[in-house]
């Protein structure tokens, strides 16, 4: 049941979000003192920069209106919130603009507004937002799945049997299951709770749970895991495609691992590289020069990286320097560097057959000089110094 409040707001079709330098014009619902939007689409660049300022003002008529935006992550309120939006639209409107929706976002209209910053409350609501849908988006995409199979091969070549591992940024578990399944103990360390709970679950179901501890902390928080775990514990560390390159401070990083490891242990880390030869190559072929630096500069900003948040980007040189004092790099492959970044999905599609084919000599590109170094990402082995 509206209230008198709602009813009169409710009323309008639109509303105007009022961002840093222009305004949207969006529908909307308003429900219990929260206002709700959806994306119509996963390219629309509102709900992120929305979310990097913490803070939504928005304007319904002469309502001047402003709160807290979060993300919504679960299933079973996306399902409230598209089916009041279809209530208020009709039939014809929602499956035109929201059937397929990008995300959701409610603005909480009674909280207070955030006074510290808000980059990694940021960072952990928009993987809770995609981690009921993350193995789709890992899974249903050819260069993630190599991305994940290349990382699982490159790693297990430093594993003994029955090893300790630990896992910065887990995710959804698509190595982490791999190595539980081989009889590894694995710590997995996730900013997600929602990504956690999937991935425990999973253990769970195949009754593996017993080999698998999960810790809700940031990759600059492991210092958290030598309070609960002894010096030189695990055998091998290892963060490949994400935490590492979401974390603005990893610098702190490389000291808490040099004291988690072993001394004949090893840290592996898929890193988002600076200087990527097949994306070049794309830009260059269909003129889109103004691309060419966008991986450059730190952080590549939320729209100008492919993903949804700020990223920072290594080259091979600037990545070993922040670890060389505690660690010997021994090994590194690019990955892919013949195959594009897998946001040209279709590029890649359009490859058919001849996909496995140019994977294949992908990988052995991906160990000569200088390939190994102009990948999308690459794969380093760094070994504990003693």
């Amino acid at each position: 049941m509206l209230t008198k409040n709602e009813e009169s707001v409710n009323k309008f079709q639109k509303l105007e979000l009022h961002l840093d330098n222009y305004k949207v014009e969006l529908a909307f619902c308003f429900n219990g003192n929260r206002i709700f939007l959806i994306a119509s689409d996963y390219n629309a660049r509102w709900p992120s920069i929305l979310m990097r300022k913490k803070w939504a003002e928005v304007g319904v008529s002469e309502y001047k209106l402003s709160g807290v935006p979060h993300v919504v992550g679960k299933e079973e309120d996306k399902k409230f919130i598209l089916g009041i939006f279809k209530e208020k639209y009709g039939t014809n409107y929602f499956e035109k603009y929201f059937l397929n929706p990008g995300k959701i976002i409610t603005i909480n209209l009674g909280e207070n507004r955030p006074v510290n910053d808000n980059y990694y409350s940021w960072l952990e609501e928009e993987f809770d937002s995609v981690a009921y849908n993350y193995d789709k988006h890992i899974f249903g995409n050819r260069i993630n799945t190599l991305l994940r199979d290349r990382s699982v091969e490159f790693l297990t070549k430093y594993l003994p049997k029955k090893s300790r591992i630990l896992e910065i940024g887990c995710g959804t578990g698509a190595e982490t299951m791999k190595l539980i399944r081989d009889g590894h103990e694995v710590v997995a360390v996730d900013i997600s709770s929602n990504m956690l709970n999937i991935l425990y679950e999973k253990a769970r179901k195949e009754k593996l749970s017993d080999n698998l501890i999960t810790l809700k902390l940031r990759a600059s928080m492991i210092d958290q895991v030598i309070k609960r775990f002894d010096d030189g514990y695990f055998d091998l560390t290892y963060s490949t495609f994400g935490a590492l390159n979401c974390e603005p401070s990893i610098e702190v990083i490389p000291e808490y691992l040099f004291r988690l490891l072993k001394k004949d242990g090893y840290f592996i880390a898929g890193v988002y590289n600076k200087f990527c030869l097949s994306e070049t190559v794309i830009d260059l072929v269909t003129l889109r020069f103004n691309r060419l630096l966008w991986r450059i500069k730190n952080p590549i900003k939320e729209g100008r990286s492919r993903f949804c948040l700020d990223i920072y980007s290594f080259s091979y040189p600037e990545f070993i320097s922040l670890f060389s004092p505690f660690f010997t790099p021994v090994s590194t492959i690019g990955v892919p560097v013949l195959l594009p970044p897998s946001n040209f999905h279709r590029l890649i599609d359009g490859f058919g057959s001849r996909y496995e084919i140019l994977k294949s000599i992908d990988k052995s590109l991906s160990r000569l000089w200088p390939f190994k170094f102009l990948g999308d990402h690459f794969l380093v082995a760094l070994k504990r110094k003693p």
